[in-house]
């Protein structure tokens, strides 16, 4: 008896002790906890592998994100990548064999990391220095003016730097986000730009999720990976979204219109619509219930020679977009001229000022697959329209009227039939500044309602066009207003929302969210629902009160408000822009296409200015004047006046769109294009000095040393350049450049290489000095070096990626100080770069990390830490330097300055 019972107390004991071991700690997301036990059961195998994968990856990428230690994923992570691979005709049935065993060990090691960041926390702890130990010298007038401080690009600067890691300010950096929210009934949905996730169907009252739509796909990582970037389009039982994604043009995964049950979030059928690169911010589309229509254009930045083409044609197909209607060029569209439709006819601006009304059923089958000549223009061609200024916005039809605002600072009404002018209004104050100066209008009880870039919402009188009264905002308006018997109701790009009398008078203003809000905004009845920047859809009441909120990337909120996600935002990566700081001020540019200039001392806004397309860039700072372009939208390369925004000019460039940033020496401007070419500007005027055509595109920044400019190129060659002539001097095979670029110093190149750490050039002849380091063993587990490195007395400071996780971000990071004489190793310190760049002052290495949410300040002789900063990861942006502050634009949607 007494030997049962202890048998008794000893299996309860084990038992308690095993549940334990595998007690079970929530993601905080539903799909992966459930998948999670499914995997306990039902072993994964060829036909669901992809699936467990991805949300394997994604639990992975929320867990670092929270700042848990994944290293423990490192095996899983190479082996499933080297199963995948990219050659997949190779593989077979054993192989899926063991991509699936590989996926379940995945969730294994991924239930002890969640285990070990509940019960102890996270890899990093954040704190901040007293400052003792820091160094009292330091030049506070030293400017940062260009992409890694100077034309050397070696990461340097005199100044002293930040000494307690402490936050001073914060300025809130959008996403180019405009999809809108479209209502139904009760119904409200939401296109978002997940690896996972789709789009959302909520409940308006409560915001109760109805269903989600997914999606998954053979080729794995963020780049390759689509992502909605279209507003949902309603079409009888279906809902139309439209994808973006960087990687593979028109032969890649990313260039369809998905169609989507509306009952269910059912994914139905993809179909080709042309690819859109992501940096375009937004992939129109519109449909009748009998057509679709979508603006086009070819963009392929991987081919050789790279294809960089903005919205230029205009697509009709039949609703299920299928069989080809008409294809027409329009000019030159922005994608923020979403195309209108009626049952007869398509309304379409475009950037040189035409307003088209293109037939949809006065068409015939004798149209497709022929040129189009001036008959067939007739046939498609209603009427056209010339207004005088750019039309990048969309227009209002309304009982036989067109109603649409140009940039120039005029209303227009047309009739709908002729495209007869009926009246015409010039407002008195134009904001220059603004891609979109009008936003799109809604009408109600014989009134026009606009809202302006220059901080007005407009009330005219549908007649006659007379402004019949006008109210202020505190900030441009971007997003339509939206109006019931009750107001009129309009958001700023400050994150406010206000409410109108009829008579203008204000009811209301609210600041609803931290970020701006540029996407329409949408009403039903009591209810007002806008998406925000920075991917939050909210609900408010007509007083401004907020009813709920959801994330548009799949996510949840703490208790503290924290959101983590659980999805991946897909496409590419988008918060790439590289402070720079010239006398005061700090310059940086925005995945929406906006370059910013603020008070570097107080985060305070001084100026902004539009482009057409996400700003990769640092804005370049050389004579009172910023140099900066943009991807996605348009071909102009710009010249602004550094203190107050204003254009001084805008050029041309072979394709137009430009990632890399430009280096600025003696009064001209060396720009690295996408299109491949490397092209030299005069700064004062802008007129070409020269440009030479290389094979592939450049991403990675030029160097200067002398009288010779150097690009690198994903051709896997160097160029160097007679400065002035554009004379080749020598062209060398040479590690690809991407995300990282080349250091000149004296006549020495230092260039990161992919295996060996790094790779060293005759500056003056382009011989191969040196292949790196060979040492397998010192760079174990490395994935590749391909961030830009940091030199200084000799010292090298090199980033790699550690592991392949969703490519970027990449899996783990780690930094490497190199003896550039000895090539020996002197440290090495487990986190930080990968995809970003250190910077160097005052004995110290700045570097964030594109894998953590953390900023490191070490010592550059030990690389031991003096402080670490808390923020999000830091993608392909690099660190600025200025006085004793350092800047960062983080994937949190923020520019951190730091102390």
């Amino acid at each position: 008896m007494i030997f049962r019972r202890f048998t008794i107390i000893i299996l309860t004991l084990l038992s308690v002790l095993v549940n334990a071991q595998i007690e079970f700690v929530s993601s905080g997301d539903l799909e992966i906890d459930s998948l999670r036990q499914r995997v306990l059961k039902d072993p994964s195998n060829q036909y669901n592998y992809e699936e467990r994968a991805l949300l394997m990856y994604l639990w992975m990428g929320s867990l670092q994100e929270q700042g848990a230690d994944v290293s423990r994923f490192w095996e899983i992570d190479q082996k499933f990548h080297k199963l995948v691979g990219y050659n997949r005709s190779k593989i077979d049935e054993q192989v899926l064999l063991e991509i699936g065993q590989v996926v379940d060990r995945g969730y294994e090691k991924l239930e002890k990391i969640q285990h070990h960041l509940f019960q102890y926390g996270t890899i990093f702890t954040p704190y901040d220095s007293e400052g003792k130990d820091f160094p009292e010298d330091g030049d506070l007038e030293a400017n940062w003016p260009m992409f890694q401080a100077n034309k050397y690009n070696n990461g340097y600067t005199e100044a002293s730097g930040p000494r307690y890691g402490r936050n001073v300010w914060k300025f809130p950096i959008g996403l180019g986000w405009y999809s809108r929210p479209v209502l139904e009934g009760n119904r409200v949905y939401l296109s978002s730009p997940g690896m996972r996730t789709t789009s959302f169907c909520l409940d308006l009252n409560s915001g109760r999720e109805i269903w989600k739509s997914t999606q998954h796909h053979p080729i794995f990582g963020t780049y390759k990976y689509p992502a909605i970037m279209s507003t949902p389009v309603i079409q009888d039982d279906k809902i139309i979204l439209r994808e973006v994604n960087s990687h593979g043009g028109n032969q890649g995964q990313a260039k369809h219109l998905v169609y989507i049950d509306k009952r269910t979030g059912k994914t139905l059928n993809r179909s080709y619509a042309g690819h859109v690169d992501y940096r375009t911010r937004y992939a129109p589309v519109a449909s009748n219930d009998n057509y679709v229509v979508y603006p086009f254009g070819v963009a392929d930045i991987y081919s050789k020679p790279a294809i960089c083409q903005n919205f230029n044609r205009l697509i009709c197909k039949d609703k299920n977009n299928e069989k080809l209607i008409w294809d027409f060029n329009v000019g030159n569209i922005d994608a923020l001229a979403e195309p209108v439709m009626t049952e007869k006819m398509v309304f379409q601006g475009t950037m040189e000022g035409f307003v088209y009304a293109l037939n949809l059923t006065e068409v015939d089958e004798s149209v497709y697959a022929i040129e189009m000549d001036d008959r067939n223009d007739k046939r498609i061609i209603s009427w056209s329209f010339n207004a005088d200024g750019a039309v990048n916005t969309s227009v209002v039809v309304h009982e036989g009227k067109v109603y649409f605002g140009s940039n120039n600072g005029t209303i227009y009404c047309l009739d709908e039939l002729t495209g007869e002018l009926q009246w015409f209004t010039k407002v008195e104050s134009i904001e220059k500044r603004a891609r979109k100066h009008f936003s799109t209008g809604v009408i109600g009880a014989g009134k026009l309602y606009m809202g302006s870039a220059n901080k007005n919402l407009y009330c005219l009188d549908l007649n006659n066009g007379d402004i019949l009264w006008q109210a202020t905002t505190r900030d441009w308006v971007r997003s339509n207003p939206v109006l019931n018997d009750k107001g009129v109701f309009v958001a700023d790009v400050s994150g406010r929302l206000y409410g109108f009398d009829k008579k203008g008078d204000l009811l209301f203003e609210k600041k609803v969210s931290t970020h701006p809000i540029y996407a329409d905004l949408a009403l039903s009845e009591n209810r007002i629902v806008l998406n925000d920047s920075h991917l939050i859809t909210y609900c408010f009441n007509l007083k401004g009160d907020q009813l709920w909120k959801h994330s548009i990337l799949k996510a949840n909120f703490r208790d503290d408000g924290e959101r983590v996600f659980t999805d991946q935002l897909s496409g590419g990566t988008y918060y790439q822009s590289k402070p720079t700081a010239v006398d005061g001020m700090l310059y940086f540019g925005s995945p929406a296409g906006f370059l910013y200039g603020v008070d570097a001392d107080t985060g305070q806004e001084l100026w902004k200015f539009e482009m057409g397309g996400a700003i990769s860039v640092a804005p370049a700072v050389m004579d009172g004047k910023v140099y900066a372009g943009q991807q996605g939208g348009e071909r102009f390369y710009y010249c602004n006046d550094a203190k107050t925004g204003s254009l001084i000019w805008k050029q041309t460039l072979p394709g137009g769109w430009v990632w890399g940033s430009a280096t600025v020496d003696d009064g001209l401007v060396y720009v690295p294009t996408v299109s491949g070419y490397a092209v030299c500007l005069d700064g004062k005027t802008g007129n070409i000095i020269w440009m030479y055509p290389t094979a592939k595109s450049i991403p990675a920044e030029p160097a200067i040393e002398g009288d010779i400019v150097y690009f690198g190129s994903w051709s896997r060659t160097l160029y160097a350049f007679n400065k002035k002539t554009g004379e080749v001097e020598w062209e060398m095979k040479a590690p690809s450049l991407d995300s990282g670029t080349l250091i000149t110093d004296g006549d020495k190149l230092y260039l990161p290489s992919y295996k060996n750490i790094f790779a060293i050039y005759n500056s003056k002849t382009g011989e191969l000095l040196s292949e790196g380091n060979k040492n397998r063993k010192l760079i174990e587990g490395i994935h590749n070096f391909q961030a830009s490195p940091a030199f200084h007395k000799g010292l090298g400071f090199f980033t790699a990626k550690a592991g392949i996780g969703f490519s970027n971000p990449p899996l783990l990071s780690r930094v490497y100080c190199v003896d550039m004489e000895t090539e020996k190793i002197n440290w090495t310190y487990p986190d930080g770069g990968g995809v970003t760049a250190p910077a160097l002052a005052n004995g110290r290495v700045y570097i964030g990390s594109s894998n953590y949410p953390y900023l490191h300040a070490l010592d550059q002789k030990t690389g031991k830490p003096y402080w670490i900063y808390k923020l999000g990861n830091l993608e392909e942006a690099t660190l600025c330097i200025y006085r004793n502050k350092l800047y960062a634009l983080s994937s949190d949607g923020y520019i951190h300055a730091i102390e």
